[in-house]
């Protein structure tokens, strides 16, 4: 069962609708619980929580950090969370790249009407989400290491 939850959270690593990490944490959490916690010791479970959280935290932060670091505005990192929206509804995974890219532009456009530094804007947003699926590949690989370490 553990197993299911892994592999659905690795999923939601490049599904945007699938809260990735928290559910690989819910498969440690019960995993641990349904062997009262013998293997996987509530230690284990903190602090596979705690990786859960910062990885969350770094997520959410690192399209708007990577459209700020490519000089985007409010304008441009709110366009890019309403694109993101918008097109994870209409297309799932692509639409949500491609809708934050788009409404980073969009939103950057609106304010300077300029392209050049609205295609920036748009491009420091996928920079930005990129670098997020990285944070997230890299701790959802070391909470599934934390975890077998515990089972051996």
């Amino acid at each position: 069962m553990a197993l299911v939850f892994f592999l659905v959270g690795f999923l939601g690593i490049f599904l945007p609708v699938i809260p990735s990490l928290p559910v690989i944490w819910c498969g440690i959490l019960l995993y641990g619980i349904l062997t009262n916690f013998s293997e996987v010791t509530i230690m284990i479970v903190v602090i596979t929580g705690i990786l859960t959280g910062i990885g969350t935290a770094c997520d959410l932060f690192a399209s708007s950090f990577g459209a700020k670091t490519y000089g985007a505005s409010w304008y441009g990192v709110g366009g890019s969370l309403i694109g993101s929206i918008i097109g994870t509804i209409i297309f799932n995974f692509i639409g949500f790249i491609v809708g934050a890219f788009l409404g980073a532009c969009i939103g950057e456009f609106i304010l300077y009407k300029k392209i050049r530094s609205a295609l920036k804007a748009g491009v420091g947003t996928i920079v930005g989400f990129l670098f997020g699926v990285g944070i997230k590949i890299f701790i959802s690989f070391l909470m599934f290491g934390i975890f077998l370490f515990a089972l051996l």
